[in-house]
C-alpha cells in the first residue's frame, strides 16, 4: 500500500483493494485532505474514462505501474466527484493507451512553435545590425553562419561548430547573435527567427536554471496546486534546437560548465539528475540528446571582475573569435569624430591599467544622442557618472587635454549652422 508522499502526480498506480481492484488510475494531487472523516485523508486521482475521484493512498500500490515510459497526462476535468460510480463500464488496457495517447501532453518540439516566440529577436530590430568585416572579406554574420553549414556538420556529428565570442562589454556580441538567429533561420528556410535561449552568466546560477526542478503550480482556473516539471533552458532547449546562449560564460561556476561538457562535445547529450523518469520498472535521469539543430554559442569579456578562469576541457569544446571594438561600424553609428577620439583615449588608458571601466560603443552612443538633448557640459556629467570616483579626474584630463571639451563645442555650432 501506497502513503501520499510517495505518490507522484501525472504517474499510473493500481488500485489494490476495495470494489474496483486492479483498476489503474492516474494521481492527479497527491496532497492529502480530509473526506467524510478526518482520519480518512484522500487524494485526487483520475479514471482512464477521464473522470477525477477521491481514494485512499492506502488503496493504490506503492509503486507506479510499469508499462508506461513516460508519465501519464492529467487530463482535464470540469469537477471531480465524491465517489468511483459503479456504472462505469471498465476498460481495456488498450483502451486504456489510447486514450492516454489521444490526450498526451503537447511538449514542444519544433523551433517554429509559436509558444517560444517570446525568445525570438525582431527582425525590424535585427534590421539595424550593422556588420562589420571580416579578415577573410566576409560579414561578420556569414563568416559564422559558415559554422552551420555541411562541412563542419559533418565534423560535429550532423551539429553546428560550438562558437566562442572573446571581447569587451558593449562590442555586440549579443545584437550579432540576434542577427544570427534570423540569419540563419532565412538560411534554412523557416519562417520565424530561431529561439534565442539565453542563460546569462553569474555566479549564483545552479543547476535548476540549466536543468530544471519541480515546482508548484496552482490553476488559476480550479486553484488546485500541484507539482508540476519546470524545465531549465538548457533542458528546454536541447532538444529542440536554435540558439542556446552562454552570455557572459566566464561568469558560471566551474560546477556549471562541467554540467555542459557532455552537451558541447562529441556526444551532444546531458544526463538530467534533476529529471526522473519511470522505465520499465525503475526510476533513471533522463538523457536529453541534442537536436542537429542546436547552436551553442558562448560570450565573455576577461575584464569582468568576479569572473573565473575557464578550465580547458570546457575551452577546448569551442571554436574561439576575438571579438573587439571596431572602428569602421563605430564611425557608422557614432557622427561626432571628437566622441570617438574620446573612446580612443579612454581604451586606452583602459589597456595601461590606469583606469578600470570599459568605455563601450553604446556608451559612445549615448553621449552623442544626450549631446544633442542637453548641451555639452550636462552630455559630459552623465558620461562620468559610469566611472568610479578616482577615475573621474583622469577623464577630465583627457577631456581638457585632447580638447574634446572644445572640439564637442564647436560640432554642435556646425550642426546648428547647417540645421
Amino acid at each position: 500500500m501506497a502513503v501520499a508522499a510517495a505518490l507522484i502526480p501525472g504517474y499510473q498506480y493500481r488500485i489494490i483493494e476495495g470494489p474496483f481492484s486492479e483498476e489503474v488510475v492516474t494521481i492527479v494531487d497527491a496532497t492529502p485532505f480530509p473526506d467524510t472523516h478526518p482520519e480518512r485523508r484522500k487524494v485526487t486521482v483520475l479514471n482512464p474514462q477521464g473522470k477525477e475521484f477521491y481514494i485512499l493512498p492506502r488503496q493504490l500500490s506503492n509503486t507506479p505501474e510499469p508499462q508506461f515510459s513516460e508519465p501519464a497526462p492529467v487530463l482535464p476535468s470540469a469537477a471531480p466527484v465524491v465517489a468511483y460510480e459503479a456504472t462505469v463500464a471498465p476498460i481495456t488496457h488498450d483502451q486504456a493507451q489510447a486514450l492516454m495517447v489521444s490526450h498526451a501532453l503537447n511538449p514542444i518540439t519544433d523551433p517554429m512553435d509559436p509558444r517560444l516566440d517570446h525568445l525570438r529577436p525582431s527582425r525590424a530590430k535585427v534590421k539595424r545590425y550593422q556588420n562589420r568585416v571580416m579578415s577573410n572579406g566576409q560579414t561578420d554574420v556569414d563568416f559564422l553562419l559558415t559554422y552551420t553549414n555541411d562541412f563542419y556538420r559533418g565534423k560535429n556529428e550532423g551539429r553546428p561548430a560550438n562558437v566562442m565570442l572573446k571581447g569587451d562589454t558593449q562590442s555586440g556580441k549579443t545584437f550579432l547573435v540576434e542577427a544570427l538567429a534570423v540569419a540563419w533561420a532565412d538560411l534554412l528556410g523557416l519562417p520565424k527567427p530561431m529561439p534565442v535561449f539565453t542563460l546569462s552568466g553569474s555566479s549564483g546560477i545552479t543547476d535548476y536554471d540549466l536543468f530544471g526542478q519541480t515546482a508548484s503550480y496552482t490553476d488559476p482556473a480550479t486553484g488546485r496546486e500541484s507539482l508540476v516539471w519546470l524545465p531549465g533552458l538548457v533542458d528546454l532547449a536541447t532538444p529542440i534546437g536554435g540558439i542556446l546562449y552562454l552570455d557572459e560564460v566566464n561568469m558560471f561556476g566551474e560546477r556549471v560548465t562541467s554540467s555542459l561538457h557532455p552537451l558541447a562535445d562529441h556526444r551532444h547529450q546531458f544526463t538530467n539528475r534533476n529529471k526522473p523518469v519511470w522505465k520499465d520498472g525503475q526510476f533513471l535521469p533522463d538523457t536529453v540528446k541534442a537536436s542537429m539543430d542546436l547552436w551553442i554559442i558562448g560570450t565573455y569579456n576577461e575584464g569582468y571582475l568576479g569572473g573565473s578562469q575557464m578550465n580547458e576541457a570546457f575551452i577546448n569544446r569551442f571554436r574561439h573569435i576575438r571579438w573587439g571594438y571596431d572602428k569602421d561600424i563605430e564611425a557608422k553609428l557614432i557622427e561626432s569624430p571628437a566622441i570617438r577620439l574620446l573612446g580612443d583615449a579612454l581604451r586606452t588608458a583602459r589597456q595601461n591599467s590606469t583606469i578600470r571601466t570599459p568605455v563601450g560603443t553604446s556608451a559612445l552612443m549615448h553621449i552623442e544622442e544626450d549631446l544633442h538633448s542637453f548641451g555639452v557640459a550636462m552630455a559630459m556629467d552623465n558620461f562620468k557618472g559610469m566611472f568610479k570616483a578616482n577615475e573621474v579626474p583622469l577623464v577630465d584630463e583627457i577631456l581638457e587635454g585632447r580638447s574634446i571639451f572644445v572640439m564637442l563645442q564647436e560640432e554642435l555650432r556646425q550642426a546648428a549652422m547647417q540645421a
